[in-house]
């Protein structure tokens, strides 16, 4: 399947277009569509020179209206820190950090700020039966 072009003009549609011709006016004369003509005008910016927003249609203008009062965002409440337990105490000192949980590992944290450490007793959930029970 070949396409076939047909030749426009540039400069005889440049001159049109000086002569406020829109672009399907000139695509009419030269047996174009008006995207051929667009596109001429877009590649030879020189040729075709900026017509500004003269085609365009104009609103009245709208009196501005007035910003009303926004409504405060709620206060938003801190979690309760969850106490440590003997249990978190004794945990402590075989607590991993969050990259070196496996499944199978419970993901209790254990202390606050800091490098986390968590929990890392074996469980069958996410948490162990102590934690699960606290949570």
């Amino acid at each position: 399947m070949t396409i076939q072009h047909r030749t426009v003009d540039i400069e005889a549609a440049a001159k049109l277009w000086r002569d406020d011709l829109s672009a399907s006016q000139i695509a009419k004369r030269f047996g174009v569509s008006r995207n051929v003509i667009v596109g001429l005008a877009f590649r030879n910016r020189g040729l075709f020179p900026w017509r500004g927003d003269a085609g365009k249609k104009t609103r009245a203008p709208v009196p501005a209206k007035t910003a009303r009062p926004r409504k405060r965002a709620p206060e938003l409440k801190r979690e309760p820190e969850i106490p440590a337990t003997a249990y978190d105490a004794e945990r402590l000192q075989s607590a991993k950090l969050l990259h070196h949980l496996t499944a199978g590992k419970c993901c209790w944290p254990l202390n606050t700020g800091g490098p986390y450490l968590f929990c890392a007793a074996e469980t069958t959930g996410r948490y162990c039966r102590n934690h699960q029970a606290r949570a």
